[in-house]
């Protein structure tokens, strides 16, 4: 099936946010600066440079585009024998939380899609998948249709089966944890169960487009190559930018680059919808 672009569009921009932290806490021990001195007087610091979603509206408002925001509850406990999972247990927090539910109604009042981002075991258990879908609701008082499972951890068909019995509307996980590009050459979104269950495919990550380099240039070419690949193919190009690093001291050009994509694909004539207005085209298309 192929997408019919409003407005005679070229392709398709899908631009969403993982919210996995809303406050530094390890992370001033692990990637706190450029010295043990800086790192220290940051624990004394009032200030929270994760809480990056005014500029994130800042400059969606400037382009008039909006995103998807994936919120998390992670619930997963912490294991001292697993060390490579404390991230996942460490620095959580909850819907419910004034700050964090007080953003989630601001994104959502002014024209953002709020959806959200599975926990690390939600994938494999309906029950989990179920709680934290109502904890949300219960925030936002709406339902909410759409998610990203945390990590992109599903289990291929059993996740995409449980989400859909959950009440979700689409998926937005089937993608790469390392790296760039179309996973299994999928230009558009799809449906996985036969039915009106859709995966929307996600291409270009963050943290994977900054792994191996901090050359501008060289990072500005891969996303060049991934713009014109969703262009040729008339396909849909869906983009993750952690709201956390549009912090510039910690993750300096990043958010420069958010703003160089929403830029040149608006210059070649893309359609611009968030996660649940490409679901509804796809809908339409059906």
């Amino acid at each position: 099936m192929e997408f019919t672009w409003p407005n005679n569009k070229s392709f398709g921009v899908c631009l969403t946010h993982d919210v996995d932290r809303v406050r530094k806490t390890y992370q001033y021990i692990t990637k706190g600066g450029k010295s043990n001195h800086r790192r220290i007087r940051r624990l004394s610091d009032f200030k929270n440079p994760y809480w990056c979603f005014p500029i994130i509206m800042e400059i969606e408002e400037k382009f008039d585009v909006k995103s998807t925001f994936f919120f998390l509850q992670e619930s997963k406990k912490i294991n001292l024998l697993k060390p490579k999972k404390w991230a996942l247990s460490v620095g959580k927090y909850r819907f419910n939380n004034r700050k964090v539910s007080e953003i989630i109604k601001t994104l959502h009042r002014n024209g953002w899609e709020i959806g959200l981002h599975g926990s690390y075991e939600s994938s494999c258990r309906e029950e989990l998948l179920r709680e934290e879908k109502e904890a949300l609701e219960h925030v936002l008082g709406l339902e909410v249709t759409g998610i990203r499972q945390h990590y992109l951890n599903i289990k291929i068909p059993h996740t995409w089966r449980i989400q859909h019995k959950a009440g979700f509307l689409y998926d937005a996980s089937f993608g790469f944890r390392d790296r760039i590009g179309f996973r299994d050459e999928r230009y558009l979104p799809f449906s996985p169960l036969e039915n009106m269950f859709l995966e929307i495919p996600l291409n270009l990550m963050d943290g994977a487009l900054f792994s191996n380099t901090s050359d501008e240039d060289l990072i500005w070419k891969e996303c060049i190559c991934l713009i014109e690949t969703a262009e040729r193919k008339k396909g849909l190009l869906t983009v993750l930018w952690h709201q956390r690093v549009f912090n510039e001291e910690e993750f300096p050009g990043w958010s420069n680059v958010y703003v160089r994509i929403i830029k040149e694909c608006i210059e070649r004539n893309a359609y611009f919808g968030t996660c649940k207005e490409i679901r509804d085209l796809w809908v339409i298309n059906e």
